[in-house]
């Protein structure tokens, strides 16, 4: 019987990470193993987050799991020995993990697993995490036709610092409503906690956010980030309220993002989309966003 897990002292958080990321190619294991390190030497990635089950040898399981702002956290979902590899010390590890997260104010927890690590999902499934849906990365190279910068616009623009903040936060929260992109969120944090989470991401800029206005009245919003990693643009968000939607808005949202992420000199204009929201999928695809990369989404929330 292996005692309960605990938080990993120093000198076995890099065996532990080892372990988490065994199950990857040596070349990509070293480098996750190296950039958790560095999240770990910087203070980005909580210690008290990486969980550890000990056997006579050291670290023989692990779970790592991140808090962010917004009451919010990543899971790494548990990874063992091979002598521990059972249900019992998986389980025990993802129960320790999400008592500790509920315990700094979480109150959705997601893991975002690679197609080829689905099968890992299932500690996650047996304690309290759903498999939701799998969300698809897409990105624009912005190479835009030039009718675009000459397009008649119906819709007017403020950015999040010239409008006012209400405004703003009460069209974001109609723009959820009967959204078909990951409704199981909705309701689950306040709007103060989403704009915290969304500011929290990447380089914020009050400017790149913007509040779009259809003769004078609020139908959508759309939130652009620099990623400060790789100079490119991330469009983390954009809706339109329930009134407005079937009109040509989302396109020109859409639009007005890649025309500023060009005008920034930006490579790429990135994006997640929920792969059930086909209206979505079809309006990127349409405007020229290619697919990179396809994420399994499994979702714990605590209301």
């Amino acid at each position: 019987m292996y005692p309960p897990p605990a938080p990993a002292r120093t000198e076995e958080l890099a065996p532990a990470l080892q372990i988490l990321f065994g199950h990857l190619e040596p070349e990509e294991r070293d480098k996750r193993v190296g950039n958790a390190l560095l999240l770990l030497q910087h203070g980005e990635l909580n210690p008290a987050g990486v969980f550890v089950v000990r056997g006579e040898q050291g670290v023989a399981g692990t779970l790592v799991c991140l808090p962010l702002v917004g009451a919010t956290a990543l899971i790494w979902p548990p990874r063992c020995v091979a002598d521990a590899c059972t249900h019992d010390n998986e389980d025990r590890l993802v129960l320790r993990a999400t008592e500790w997260l509920q315990s700094q104010g979480v109150k959705l927890a997601q893991a975002l697993l690679a197609v080829e690590e689905n099968d890992l999902g299932a500690s996650l499934q047996r304690n309290g995490f759903r498999h939701v849906t799998h969300l698809r990365f897409c990105r624009h190279d912005l190479d835009l036709p030039l009718v675009w910068f000459n397009r008649p616009e119906r819709l007017e623009y403020q950015s999040y610092e010239e409008c006012d903040a209400q405004r703003f936060h009460e069209t974001l929260e109609r723009t959820y409503v009967e959204t078909q992109d990951c409704p199981e969120l909705n309701g689950v944090r306040n709007v103060g906690e989403v704009i915290i989470g969304h500011q929290s991401q990447g380089r914020y800029d009050a400017g790149r956010w913007f509040l779009a206005l259809a003769s004078g009245e609020p139908v959508g919003v759309l939130l652009l980030t620099e990623m400060p990693d790789t100079g490119d643009w991330d469009l983390a968000y954009t809706g339109v309220v329930p009134e407005a939607r079937r009109q040509g808005f989302g396109t020109e949202l859409v639009l007005k993002a890649l025309v500023e992420a060009r005008a920034a000199d930006a490579m790429y204009l990135s994006l997640a989309v929920d792969g059930r929201n086909r209206p979505a999928l079809d309006l990127y695809r349409r405007l020229g966003f290619e697919p990179y990369d396809r994420r399994e989404v499994y979702l714990a929330v605590w209301r």
